[in-house]
């Protein structure tokens, strides 16, 4: 089933509460899983392990406080609460909804793999963050709704989407298609610019500050430049273009829509990256072939 996103009337963590909320009250008490078993869910479809109360704690929800999540190989993340609560039979879930407050990310320190002010950066962040996950009806897939972000640093997100092939495991992921996407994106600009400068030293040998973010944006152009016209609907492009231009201080909202009737997954994307030109034209053809894609960039809308 397509998503729909609704109004896109302001986003934010009551928001996404709200509507975890809602779906988690209906559960009915026969199919409701317990702590235990959300726990394992929790961990298949994230890697992270967890410690919940022995049965819910606030109505349908099984609450911890002050959570703290490991994974092997994944860095430390705190949680000031952490709830769930879900549907199945036997340990078998229908659905998965997931409410987050306070999380925080703690890279490892001696982790040179990731860029130091992105390290920086997701140091001073906490987020907050609600979604719910559920079989598609009489399809093989999940469908992810009412998915709220919200960042501390201003930058919020709200999403929907269908995953053909993807089942409540983390090993099944990487083999789903992305068929549907419905996408919106407040930011304020601030944290833009290192991811940016990133970016553009990864793109220029020795470039720097401005010169690397006028390096992205010269290659964010170029890919823009090369997506496949049929692909891209309405004034899609010139709002693409916009939003490259605005960067990195860009305050705005972006709206994106996205049909693959095919799908998108990980095959198509290692057929791209292992391409002689991986953002050339060829390549983003093949990458988008059988898809739409729908864009409008509104600058100047903040959180």
């Amino acid at each position: 089933m397509r998503p729909r996103l609704g109004s896109g009337q302001g986003l934010g963590p009551g928001l996404g509460f709200a509507l975890a909320v809602g779906l988690a009250t209906a559960v009915d008490a026969d199919t409701a899983l317990d702590c235990r078993e959300l726990e394992t869910i929790f961990a298949a479809v994230t890697g992270y392990s967890l410690t919940l109360p022995p049965a819910p704690n606030v109505a349908a929800w099984c609450v911890a406080d002050d959570a703290v999540l490991r994974a092997e190989g994944g860095p430390l993340i705190t949680v000031d609460r952490l709830q769930l609560a879900g549907t199945g039979v036997d340990g078998n879930p229908d659905s998965l909804s997931l409410d987050i407050k306070g999380l925080r990310v703690m890279p490892e320190l001696r982790d040179r793999s990731m860029d130091p002010r992105l390290r920086e950066a997701l140091r001073l962040q906490s987020l907050d963050m609600s979604l719910t996950l559920r079989k598609a009806a009489g399809l093989d897939g999940l469908e992810l709704r009412a998915g709220v972000i919200a960042l501390s640093g201003g930058t919020e997100v709200r999403v929907e989407a269908d995953l053909a092939g993807a089942g409540f495991a983390a090993e099944s992921l990487p083999l789903s298609l992305l068929t549907a996407l419905d996408l919106e994106w407040r930011t304020d600009g601030r944290l833009l610019r290192p991811l940016l400068e990133a970016l553009g030293e990864g793109l220029q040998a020795d470039a720097t500050g401005d010169e690397a973010m006028a390096a992205a944006r010269r290659g964010l152009v170029a890919v823009i430049g090369n997506l496949p016209e049929d692909a891209l609907t309405g004034d899609t492009a010139k709002e693409l273009a916009a939003l490259v231009n605005d960067l990195p201080q860009g305050r705005g909202r972006m709206l994106l829509t996205l049909d693959a009737e095919g799908g998108i997954g990980a095959a198509r994307l290692a057929v791209a990256a292992l391409s002689d030109d991986p953002t050339g034209r060829a390549a983003l053809a093949r990458l988008f072939a059988g898809t739409t894609l729908s864009l409008d960039w509104q600058a100047g809308v903040g959180p």
